[in-house]
């Protein structure tokens, strides 16, 4: 049997056996509180935000870190700045050559030469006056770049096929999120729980639904998690219909839909952190059975009456089912390694966008990996989290042999309808009867 069929049938019959066997499940529990941070702690996570923040002034990692090494200990030569970082000889020389471009350090007259960075205030000056003149050039080009497109374009007959973009930046998803708002003609429907609905907010694109108002837009948004007092909500009620829905799960969708022909799913919605905004992922498209299954989504989540959630209670159920899932990896794992095939947990893959995705498991059989994810929820998976899976799936197609997604407990009938449609292989791990 090949390492692909032997995979196929082992995830049914692990899957059954663990789902089937839950105490076995080895619950692993850290209590971060519990251990006290030390000064060298608190000294790397600095020189972590400084990599972090560097890179917004067009600094790679390597030359931020570089830089930084040159800040603590130069002036030294390029051998002993490769042997301090485990940088190859030739990168530390092209970095070298780099942030001398930019100006923000020097080189000695010795044999080897001796490198040294200028202040830390200065070169972050320099930094920033290198991307002001950036911005001052590429704006001066935009007339005449709009002209050359004109004549370049393609025919909009094309416009109207079947389109799947990844977006990766809260930069580059609010502004596709904007343009949606702007170019809504009938309808926008928005499902946005707590945090997100806020940071969309404070990011200023929902102020566009004043706007949507006046065009007669019939704008809807589901929510949860925010106070009906709060100055967002009482701001949105003026122009937009706020309902909201009872407490989500751990596969709680945060999408957009407008005018019915195009969807905007955030697969990885924006965090509080500067990496968690540049590391955010969505897809957006136009394909009508991705569009219509979460416009079935929008109208189930729709409650008729206001529904009573007691918070504490499915938190406590949240956490329980991410115990669970972990756990369930984690022993798949050492079940797929005990019939000889080598897996890893939290497995990236770089896809055909650029964007590094990441899945649950990743099993290596010959050439090419084998990737799995797995979703735990406390009610039926709904086609959101599917949606998510093909997106991925799809961007990494080239680079992997197989996929499966295995949830528990089982698919909603919309969400088995739309993976059969996109042949995903699924795992229900409490199956429909007769499913």
């Amino acid at each position: 049997m090949s390492s692909k069929n032997t995979l196929r049938v082992c995830i049914r019959h692990i899957s059954k056996k663990l789902i089937n066997n839950s105490d076995k499940y080895v619950i692993i529990m850290t209590d971060s509180m519990e251990k006290g941070e030390t000064f060298f702690d608190k000294s790397l996570r600095g020189f972590e935000k400084l990599f972090e923040e560097l890179s917004e002034y067009g600094l790679t990692p390597n030359e931020a870190k570089v830089f930084i090494q040159l800040l603590k200990l130069g002036p030294i030569t390029a051998s002993e700045i490769g042997r301090s970082l485990g940088i190859s000889r030739t990168e530390v020389y092209n970095i070298l050559t780099s942030l001398q471009n930019k100006g923000i350090i020097e080189a000695s007259l010795d044999r080897p030469a001796k490198f040294s960075a200028i202040g830390f205030e200065k070169a972050l000056d320099i930094l920033i006056d290198a991307e002001r003149r950036k911005v001052m050039a590429m704006e001066k080009s935009k007339e005449e770049l709009l002209e050359i497109w004109k004549t370049v374009q393609v025919p909009s007959v094309l416009e109207e096929r079947e389109k799947l973009q990844l977006l990766k930046g809260m930069e580059q998803i609010y502004a596709r999120f904007s343009d949606m708002l702007s170019g809504a003609k009938e309808e926008v429907n928005i499902v946005a729980f707590g945090a997100d609905l806020v940071r969309a907010y404070n990011a200023g694109v929902l102020y566009k639904v004043r706007d949507l108002n006046r065009k007669n837009v019939r704008v809807q948004i589901l929510t949860h998690g925010i106070s009906r007092a709060s100055s967002i909500i009482s701001y949105l009620k003026k122009y937009a219909e706020i309902m909201e829905v009872a407490a989500p799960g751990l596969s709680a969708p945060y999408f957009i839909i407008v005018d019915n022909k195009q969807l905007l799913l955030f697969t990885k919605p924006p965090g509080s952190s500067r990496m968690e905004r540049k590391e955010a992922t969505a897809l957006w498209t136009n394909s009508n059975a991705l569009v219509q299954s979460l416009k079935k989504l929008f109208n189930g989540m729709i409650q008729p009456e206001e529904v009573v959630v007691k918070p504490l209670s499915v938190e406590q159920e949240m956490k329980k089912n991410e115990e669970e899932r972990i756990a369930f990896r984690k022993q798949f794992v050492e079940n797929l390694s005990m019939i000889g095939l080598r897996a890893e947990e939290n497995f990236k893959i770089t896809g055909n966008s650029g964007i590094t995705h990441e899945f649950d498991i990743g099993v290596f059989s010959e050439d090419k990996p084998i990737v799995c994810d797995i979703i735990f929820d406390i009610s039926s998976i709904t086609v959101a989290p599917v949606v998510k899976f093909y997106t991925k799936r799809n961007d990494v197609a080239d680079m992997i042999k197989d996929s499966t997604l295995i949830v528990k407990p089982r698919l909603t009938r919309d969400a088995r309808e739309l993976a059969e449609f996109y042949k995903i292989r699924v795992v229900e791990l409490q199956p429909h009867v007769g499913g």
